[in-house]
């Protein structure tokens, strides 16, 4: 027996609404948003702005769109794309409903390279290796990256240079 779906399926608009849906708990991006130490890694990320002035974009979502990016290994187009078609990593990069606007410019994330720069990066590998191995007191392996003992963690993004 063959179940076949028509070419001419329901149209988007009859598919369902996407609001409703139900997300998964269990899903990586939930469960790594519900344990990523956000409000420590925003004290980083702040500290490269102006206390006035234009107001930047959430630190949730520059900061949630890198470890996307990089754990992925993506570019920077493709990054901004599979955003606008994943509702589970919009909800890790703190969106209230899913939508399939870009949340931001591809070209942003060369302005949050230069503007960051590597000692930020080490920043959240610090704060994440204090999460990820206990009392903070990690070491550097030969690479710069912060291992502790029977450990092989590594950020989702470079480390020091």
């Amino acid at each position: 027996m063959v179940q076949y779906t028509s070419e001419h399926q329901l149209k988007i608009e009859e598919f369902g609404n996407l609001y409703q849906m139900k997300l998964d708990p269990g899903n990586r991006w939930i469960q790594l948003a519900a344990h990523f130490p956000w409000d420590e890694c925003a004290k980083i990320y702040s500290g490269h702005f102006p206390d006035s002035g234009r107001t930047a974009i959430d630190p949730r979502i520059v900061i949630g769109s890198l470890i996307i990016k990089h754990k992925l290994a993506l570019s920077d187009e493709e990054t901004v794309r599979i955003i606008g078609e994943n509702p589970y990593m919009q909800f890790f990069l703190g969106q209230d409903g899913f939508s399939p606007a870009p949340l931001f410019s591809p070209s942003l994330f060369v302005e949050w390279r230069k503007r960051l720069g590597n000692d930020t990066f080490n920043g959240f590998a610090d704060v994440l290796a204090t999460i990820c191995l206990g009392d903070g007191k990690a070491t550097q392996s030969a690479e710069g990256a912060p291992i502790r003992a029977g450990s092989s963690w590594t950020p989702p993004w470079p480390t020091r240079t």
